[in-house]
């Protein structure tokens, strides 16, 4: 394949012989040959997945692991123990472990389903010229040196050079995230890179043959592709902390199963006895419902983004985000709306917002500039049923015409004169013309081009409603206004006209009406999700292919940096990364005219900083970084396959003020978590310490295996699917991002659960248990046989009060340092009927004599209940006080 830089030396006949090409295009059978040579024109954007791939990857994590693990240790210990009910434990973990996998997997091929109905970036048939005439073939049928058609509206397929050009005009932002779209020229007249023509580039106007140089992974947009596939994705933060939680659950497990062996082993049971319950202590420790609640609360956070228009591609990336410490955003189409909009008239030497229709009217030669502008222009006119107008063409002349229609109305105007003449615009003049018949039969030249072409060009101004000669100093003024107007990113033109004899007049001696300069708007919810980052302790950083005054503009304008330090792609070039870093430091940062490696080499130097990175972007140039980003957010409307694919959340609607939603909803789903692990946790001691006891005391077991499995798989699931679907508390997005070191089971939470609220529910639950063992005639270091009434209702009464604690933990969890009172009156269905079913499930094992022998329960007198429904708020206050203390020490 011929080197690009090398064309511009080259003569037409040179390039085609190099290419093996000539002016009639390449035969079928030298295509099918390079077919077989270069391979087909596709690039692979998102690779399928093999559901049962991804079905049997779901058991691949950490905690699937342990859940096995602890299945196999339950089914052990059925072996040793077989009336012991072990073997239910073993086949409900069975069954967490496939539950959980089954709801990850369908949220997962969900979004799978919609990424391969996102692949429709590259065209699939073009126009080709074969065999000496032009067909319509498979875009992946396009080999080097075949000559490919393209026109308005199109999608480039290649790479290649424009042999041919007619008023040509291609919109690259995909790959370069520049916003101006570009004029091309044919090979022979281009300047610098103005005759190459890319791949996944479209046609604004215009049309032109392309030689074709490179196909499928060798063009551009191929090769960004391949980039960002070799970009590996380190784990989300949720990822590894729920590793690290993993991790410490074990060895917590562990260590207490071990030394409860050896302190069984030296009370003299013996070594099968303590093997079994160490088992038992082992699969206590271990937060049964905690995986499918996590996989829950995920969902459903995912689902409530979809609503919001983000699609979730991973569930754990919803957490992510909520970790994010900076944004790192693309300018096109991410915070501007990709579509110029005028902003300012500059005439009768003054300035008028473009917005200010009754200063606009006002001013004499604002009649005049609004002719130029819908005379001078190549736009096509479309009507509808209802006679409204819609316009295509070049996005600078379409933003001028719209207001032209809006504020006098296009065709009415049009409607006045009779075109002439006209001459498009040329890239040496940088100027275009246009020449119209009044009705009085006057000929009538509007011209329109880059201001310091047309001041040049101008021997008079219009002014106070007068024609008269341009002194120098108003040529310096204007000249001076146009570059204050380009400093601030904007896009400046200059209109004026004459009145000639001969259509073919030379562009000269002109009036002057006035200048326009044109923006690519900010989104409208753009400054308002800016400062809600801003508040959220979230940096933005652009990093743009556009120039640098325009991204300094716009980083002014929405208040994402007040005095940006613009730092250039041929900038970055020249640093190596703890140059970088020190850049990065400066908050006021911001990326102009930047390549998708250096966007890159970018989050590289902030994920080396500790940063948690989020990218956003549409192009093909951001896929590397939206990749390598620990979350990457693409846009559904105008993103590239590309992109989707490297993206972890795609933004339908492509807004970014929906970004603002999922962090508030990503922090939010993390406190959640972290509530119902305090929560499931909390349970555990109550379970943990009776078998304790047992062997170190001469008591009875408080609580049997298959009671301290419905605490775990069943009473407790519901409330803490309740609490991950808690509201975010209300001063969630005035909080910094939490900190590197802050993990998602601190101790802080061990702690509250295994030190505080854990050992207050076990003592609860004891008073209880004894109080009844004492009234029913039992004495201390007697032996209570386990068929007994009496053994039955102690069991039971042990295992109400807990679950009774735990409806009073639930109502403490559900704030983290608030006060949870406001809360009590506060509806969430999922704990709400969690706490009926608790309620309902208890009455029903200890009063229905079908459930006694299964749970080892038995009816309980009404004077239990006593001591029993306090727990609640004993639990509760407990919960309050301890966050009283943390917030004054706060």
């Amino acid at each position: 394949m011929i080197d690009f830089e090398a064309v511009k030396e080259k003569s037409r006949e040179e390039l085609f012989r190099e290419a093996g090409s000539g002016e009639l295009g390449l035969d079928s059978a030298e295509a099918r040959r390079r077919i077989a040579l270069y391979g087909y024109n596709q690039i692979a954007f998102h690779r399928s997945k093999s559901p049962i791939r991804m079905f049997l990857g779901e058991f691949t994590a950490m905690f699937p692991l342990l859940l096995l693990a602890a299945a196999l240790l339950a089914f052990l210990a059925d072996m040793l123990s077989p009336a012991g009910g072990y073997d239910l434990i073993g086949y409900a973990l069975l069954g967490v472990v496939v539950l959980n996998a089954v709801v990850s997997f369908l949220q997962n091929y969900k979004v799978e389903k919609l990424m391969i109905s996102f692949l429709d970036y590259i065209p699939k048939m073009v126009a080709l010229l074969r065999d000496g005439r032009k067909v319509m073939l498979d875009a992946k049928e396009v080999v080097p040196g075949d000559i490919l058609f393209i026109q308005e509206g199109d999608k480039i397929s290649a790479d290649g050079i424009l042999v041919e050009a007619t008023q040509l005009i291609v919109d690259e932002s995909v790959l370069t995230g520049e916003s101006q779209p570009v004029q091309k020229l044919p090979l022979g007249i281009c300047e610098e890179e103005s005759c190459h023509a890319f791949s996944g580039a479209t046609v604004m106007k215009g049309n032109g043959r392309i030689l074709v140089l490179k196909t499928g992974r060798s063009t551009s947009i191929g090769a960004i592709s391949m980039l960002s596939q070799r970009v590996e994705q380190d784990l989300t933060p949720m990822q590894k902390e729920l590793r690290e939680f993993v991790r410490r659950i074990t060895w917590l497990a562990l260590g207490i199963g071990t030394v409860f062996f050896a302190v069984g082993f030296l009370t003299g049971h013996t070594i099968w006895t303590n093997l079994v319950f160490a088992i038992g202590i082992i699969v206590a420790n271990v937060p049964e419902g905690l995986l499918p609640t996590v996989t829950l609360a995920l969902s459903q956070s995912s689902m409530r983004m979809s609503r919001r228009n983000a699609i979730v591609k991973d569930i754990l990336s919803v957490e992510t985000l909520g970790s994010t410490t900076v944004i790192c955003t693309d300018k096109t189409g991410t915070l501007t709306e990709n579509k110029l909009r005028t902003e300012f008239f500059y005439c009768d030497f003054t300035e008028i917002p473009a917005g200010d229709h009754a200063v606009y009217r006002d001013n004499p030669a604002s009649h005049r500039l609004t002719e130029i502008m819908g005379l001078c222009t190549d736009v096509i006119a479309i009507g509808d049923e209802r006679g409204r107008l819609s316009f295509r063409g070049d996005p600078t002349e379409i933003a001028m015409v719209e207001f032209v229609d809006q504020y006098a109305g296009y065709a009415a105007l049009r409607s006045r004169f009779e075109p002439v003449t006209s001459r498009p615009f040329d890239v040496k003049s940088k100027s275009m013309s246009s020449t119209y018949r009044t009705r009085g039969g006057t000929l009538y030249m509007t011209v329109k081009g880059a201001p310091e072409v047309i001041v040049d060009k101008c021997r008079e101004v219009y002014c106070e409603g007068l024609v008269r000669p341009m002194r120098p100093d108003e040529r310096q003024k204007l000249l001076s206004q146009a570059g204050r107007y380009a400093s601030d990113g904007l896009r400046v033109l200059a209109l004026a006209w004459r009145v000639v004899s001969d259509p073919e007049a030379k562009v000269q001696e002109l009036t002057f009406a006035g200048l326009v300069a044109l923006s690519d708007p900010p989104r409208a919810e753009v400054p308002a999700a800016v400062e809600a980052c801003r508040k959220a302790g979230i940096r933005i950083i652009v990093m743009s292919g556009d120039k640098s005054e325009t991204v300094s503009y716009l980083a002014r304008k929405l208040g994402i940096a007040r005095r940006p330090h613009v730092v250039e792609g041929r900038e970055l070039d020249t640093m190596s990364q703890d140059q970088l870093v020190g850049i990065l430091k400066n908050e006021e940062v911001v990326f102009a005219r930047i390549a998708p490696e250096q966007k890159l080499d970018v989050v590289e130097a902030l994920k080396a900083m500790g940063e948690v990175v989020a990218v956003t972007g549409d192009g093909v140039n951001d896929a590397p970084a939206l990749k390598r980003a620990d979350i990457g957010i693409s846009m559904g409307l105008r993103g590239t396959d590309v992109a989707r694919d490297a993206s972890d959340i795609i933004l339908l609607d492509d807004n970014f003020a929906t970004i603002v939603h999922a962090v508030e909803e990503g922090r939010g789903v993390y406190e959640n978590i972290r509530k119902f692990i305090v929560y499931v946790l909390t349970s555990n001691v109550p379970e943990i310490i009776p078998y304790v006891a047992y062997v170190l005391m001469p008591i009875p077991l408080p609580i049997t295996v298959v009671q301290m499995l419905c605490i775990d798989l069943f009473t407790d699931m519901l409330p803490a699917i309740g609490l991950g679907n808690e509201p975010p508390e209300p001063d969630t997005m005035q909080r910094p991002p939490r900190a590197a070191g802050d993990s998602l089971v601190s101790l802080e939470a061990f702690l509250n659960s295994y030190a505080f609220l854990g050992p207050v529910e076990t003592v609860v639950s004891f008073v209880v248990f004894f109080n009844l063992l004492y009234r029913g005639g039992w004495r201390w270091g007697s032996v209570l046989l386990s068929d007994t009434p009496l053994y039955a209702q102690a069991t039971g009464a042990f295992l109400a009060t807990i679950i009774f604690c735990q409806v009073g933990n639930v109502m403490a969890c559900r704030t983290s340092r608030r006060s949870a009172i406001g809360y009590l009156s506060r509806f969430n269905p999922w704990i709400t009927g969690g706490i009926i079913l608790e309620i309902v499930f208890i009455f029903s094992v200890i009063y229905l004599p079908m459930f006694n022998h299964f749970f080892t329960t038995a009816s309980l007198d009404a004077w239990v209940w006593c001591w029993i429904l306090p727990a609640p708020l004993i639990v509760f206050g407990a919960g309050e006080l301890r966050k009283l203390i943390v917030r004054r020490v706060h």
